[in-house]
């Protein structure tokens, strides 16, 4: 067990969460919850800025508790603390269906018999004139590189306000001559 005894001589009697928080090496949100919930005894003053109030010997009384019974200091697990083994955490990154980069991507011209039906079968659903967002889903490009296309005219398009509108015909027609020329 870790003695915090000389924090009483290197701190005033209160400091302010700011203080708090790197003393105890946590991060501010964590700092936040036990203030807010009671966790540490406090004095809310209300105000915006300099709120609480926190003694040091109750801060001490923290570490010194937290470092024998760490398991009565868990955050609820929909904050990602560090603290909790990682089995227990509950925030886990999940891929976004929206995001082009998590999307099933073309397969080349010799891994498909017919390519160009099957190009014609992956943009099936979607209208003759598409918006880049919906080819970056299909086909996994960036937004520059769809621009790039446009501007070398090697598809049709239509420029909509600040969007480009692409044919789909066009763009079918490019990805399957790429493909044969390689």
């Amino acid at each position: 067990m870790s003695d915090y005894s000389f924090l009483i001589n290197r701190y005033p009697e209160f400091v302010t969460k700011d203080q708090f928080y790197r003393i105890c090496h946590i991060s501010k949100k964590t700092a936040l919850y036990y203030l807010e919930n009671g966790v540490i005894p406090c004095i809310d003053s209300g105000k915006k800025t300099r709120r609480y109030k926190i003694a040091i010997k109750d801060i001490i009384f923290f570490l010194q508790d937290r470092d024998e019974n760490p398991e009565k200091y868990y955050l609820p697990n929909h904050f990602n603390n560090p603290f909790l083994p990682s089995e227990i955490r509950q925030y886990k990154a999940k891929p976004r269906p929206d995001s082009y980069k998590y999307v099933y991507k073309l397969k080349g011209i010799k891994e498909v018999k017919d390519y160009q039906k099957y190009l014609e079968q992956q943009f099936a659903d979607y209208p003759d004139m598409m918006t880049s967002l919906q080819i970056q889903q299909v086909t996994g490009h960036s937004k520059s590189t769809l621009v790039s296309w446009c501007k070398s005219e090697k598809v049709r398009y239509i420029r909509h306000h600040n969007a480009y509108l692409l044919q789909k015909k066009s763009v079918i027609a490019y990805l399957f001559n790429r493909e044969l020329q390689q």
